[in-house]
């Protein structure tokens, strides 16, 4: 063999011996390696789930703005414009999910102010009176019964300083249990 192929296979009988090290011992060096050599990263703040709440305070939202609700249960799922009914407008149907509640709450603003509220319930209730207290927040006690049939019970009045146009509950069938809330702000 000439000097220079022998220079070659030298060089690369060399190469492989160093390079046929334990890799384990390669992977330290080069994980050191790396490490020193890159700079610190923050980590970014986990951006916050949508909020979901089981029940839906009627009392403590009426009036309030879109951006009040979107901080309470995250941006909505749906937002539709009012567009065909004048006396309903400037306003929208905004739906924001809620726990235990597939179907969410859908909420009609009028001019950035909350003024309805429809929530389709993920469990059927027995007494319309205890589902409006218990996830709606309204004591209707002090309210006037408008209507009591086999499909809804609704009343209208006065609680904890609202006036309701309309309070009700649905039944999903004659004599059934109730399956829906609705409140309506005057």
């Amino acid at each position: 063999m000439r000097y220079l192929d022998k220079l070659f296979v030298g060089f690369c009988l060399l190469f492989i011996a160093l390079g046929c090290g334990n890799s384990e011992d390669v992977e330290k060096k080069d994980t050191n390696a790396v490490t020193k050599q890159t700079p610190t990263v923050q980590k970014t703040p986990e951006v916050s789930k949508p909020k979901l709440k089981k029940d839906v305070d009627v009392i403590q939202m009426a009036n309030k703005s879109a951006s009040f609700f979107d901080e309470a249960f995250g941006e909505p799922a749906k937002v539709t414009p009012i567009k065909d009914n004048p006396r309903l407008m400037p306003g929208e149907y905004r739906e924001y999910k809620i726990e235990g509640h597939p179907k969410g709450l859908s909420v009609r603003f009028y001019r950035d102010q909350a003024k309805r509220f429809n929530l389709l319930l993920g469990k059927p209730e027995k007494s319309s009176k205890e589902a409006l207290e218990r996830i709606f927040k309204i004591d209707i006690g002090g309210m006037r019964r408008i209507k009591s049939d086999s499909l809804s019970e609704t009343w209208e009045g006065k609680s904890k300083g609202i006036n309701f146009k309309t309070a009700y509950a649905k039944r999903n069938k004659a004599g059934g249990d109730f399956v829906m809330l609705h409140a309506e702000i005057r």
